[in-house]
């Protein structure tokens, strides 16, 4: 009888496609260069090593130091798109001068201008270098550039036609050159694989002011795309049956009911945006940054951070009612603020509950909390 084990394998080895090879720098250059290898998809996040990072690259690369892998998707076109390595590719190419300042833009011509590095740990005399210069005495010699030109990089490439499962769990296993997915990026990359239309339209609502004023989060959340993960949640929050264990994880729910809307023909997306801009132009003008905050009665002001549980018993029960809110605005504001005091949302926010349990029972409170015309 075949080993149970065995069968798992080869099961789970026909949905992970994959392939991996060392290239040479010259050749990942002329990939960039000739519009096959795209280093900033749209779920990437920026460019933004600073010169010490970028010259402890460039120094270990003359010190032949190993760099981890490079990971890429390779579209149905036999086009790369970068999944991680972002802060590493972007830092060879703006030193050999050939990165496009419109990192978005396949065809764009304007290039960052070139930086000169400083010294590093190993090699103090890369003070002032350029990849190329007239200067002698600030430029590599030829015999530099073409080592880095000829050092490789191990690059992994994952097929589009790996099942959704199987790149997902690879993503976010993906834990390489110091630069960490959130949850976010990670659903961001199967998002644009899944359907990029809808994805820009998701990171366009993520952008609307009022939805951002609205909602004060870290910096450092912003940019790991929290206020797109907020925007996934908005619409699970409207949509999902949430017929699904309190004990699943958190992450995986968001995934999956958000994969499965995006291929709900019956939701129009168009209509979706409409309706968040409604929301937020009503909670940012009759709440403005407090939305999610909590009330505090003693001092009759919202206080504190944004409260996750907040977001999630407010946005159901208010979309589904919003123009008889957008009439009776105070009535909003006080069902808001006596939010925090009830002994659902009490219950529902109590230490030990997770995520998924408290995701799914503030969202049925929220229906029932919101319900057009409840006396106060």
């Amino acid at each position: 009888m075949e080993n149970t084990l065995q069968k798992e394998i080869d099961l789970m080895a026909k949905a992970i496609k994959t392939d991996n090879y060392p290239m040479s720098i010259g050749e990942l250059s002329n990939l960039y260069q000739d519009g096959d290898l795209k280093i900033n998809p749209i779920y990437q996040r920026m460019f933004r090593w600073d010169i010490t990072q970028q010259s402890a690259l460039i120094e270990s690369i003359l010190l032949n130091i190993p760099i981890p892998p490079i990971y890429v998707y390779q579209n149905e076109k036999g086009k790369w798109n970068l999944i991680d390595g972002q802060q590493r590719l972007s830092t060879i190419f703006k030193f050999m001068g050939i990165l496009k300042k419109d990192l978005e833009d396949e065809d764009g011509e304007e290039l960052v201008e070139s930086e000169p590095l400083t010294r590093t740990k190993f090699l103090p005399s890369l003070e002032g270098k350029y990849w190329d210069n007239e200067d002698e005495s600030i430029s590599l010699t030829d015999a530099q550039r073409r080592y880095i030109k000829r050092a490789k990089i191990l690059i992994i490439i994952i097929d589009k036609s790996s099942d959704e499962f199987a790149q997902y769990e690879m993503f976010q296993r993906l834990n390489t050159g110091g630069s960490h997915l959130s949850p976010q990026e990670i659903r961001n990359c199967i998002l644009v694989m899944k359907n990029e239309e809808i994805y820009k339209k998701l990171r366009d609502m993520s952008k609307y002011q009022n939805f951002v004023n609205a909602i004060p989060i870290s910096e450092k959340d912003s940019e790991e795309q929290g206020y797109l993960e907020l925007v996934v949640k908005y619409l699970v929050l409207r949509y999902s049956k949430f017929e699904i264990s309190d004990s699943e994880n958190y992450n995986n729910f968001l995934t999956d009911e958000i994969l499965k809307l995006i291929n709900d023909e019956s939701i129009d997306f168009e209509k979706e945006e409409e309706l968040f801009k409604k929301t937020f132009d009503l909670l940012y003008k009759e709440m403005d940054e407090n939305s999610f905050k909590k009330y505090d009665k003693q001092k009759d002001r919202s206080c504190g951070a944004v409260l996750v549980g907040a977001y999630e018993a407010i946005i159901p029960g208010l979309t589904e009612n919003i123009e008889y809110y957008l009439e009776n605005a105070d009535e909003l504001k006080q069902s808001i603020k006596e939010l925090y005091s009830t002994e659902q949302y009490l219950a529902a926010t109590k230490r030990g509950i997770r995520p998924v349990g408290r995701i799914k029972r503030l969202a049925e409170f929220s229906k029932e909390n919101f319900l057009s015309g409840k006396q106060h």
